[in-house]
């Protein structure tokens, strides 16, 4: 989700109407991809920890804009689960407890929405190493899986990149080993449903072999 900061400064708008527009696009990109595909699983990277080394003002303004769209999405229907993973201790209480709320309220759905913040993909394999460690067992492939921030949740399938930057950015480190990946120069408020069907229609012509 990158290129929202850019995008403020072309568009000659604030921070917190650009990041509020960032937000928007998530939940409508996501409403019409489950709605008109047959994709049931996203994960967004919407806050790295490298990004909390921004200005305190930047900072709370990603909260208030979190908060009010935790507001928004506990007294509106929508028709997909949403999961918000990460370090989340740099939260307070009161975003915690409606990050709970939210997350209860479509537990049963198959279609779900991942959103990271305050993650690092080093840092998920050194969790990892750590439980891994902790509970015994051998540090091979299948028990780093079972302790990744997506371990209940099969490694992705293509990754988007926004913003124009040809780079993972400390993203799903490991789970992207077979990820097909796509770089667009769009940044990401201005990213759109058609924008992604056609990077769809890309990955559905590619053989994926796995290694072999």
């Amino acid at each position: 989700m990158d290129g929202n900061n850019r995008w403020s400064k072309i568009k000659n708008l604030n921070k917190f109407q650009s990041y509020s527009k960032g937000a928007n696009n998530l939940i409508k990109l996501t409403n019409d991809i489950f709605e008109k595909t047959e994709v049931k699983l996203i994960t967004a990277f919407a806050l790295s920890s490298n990004n909390l080394n921004r200005s305190k003002k930047i900072i709370d303004t990603i909260l208030n804009i979190l908060e009010f769209n935790l507001d928004n999405a506990l007294n509106e229907k929508i028709n997909f689960s949403i999961s918000i993973r990460g370090d989340l201790r740099f939260l307070n209480s009161r975003l915690k407890e409606k990050i709970t709320a939210l997350e209860n309220l479509k537990q049963s759905s198959k279609k779900k929405l991942i959103i990271l913040m305050n993650f690092s993909g080093k840092q998920d394999v050194i969790n990892a190493f750590n439980k891994i460690t902790k509970a015994r067992k051998h540090p091979n492939i299948k028990n780093f899986s079972t302790y990744t921030i997506l371990s209940d949740l099969p490694d992705p399938d293509l990754l988007i990149r926004t913003g124009g930057y040809q780079r993972i950015s400390d993203f799903l480190l490991f789970n992207i080993s077979f990820t097909e990946l796509f770089f667009t120069k769009k940044l990401w408020p201005d990213l759109r449903y058609g924008d992604v069907i056609k990077i769809i229609t890309k990955y559905k012509k590619i053989e994926r072999k796995f290694g072999l």
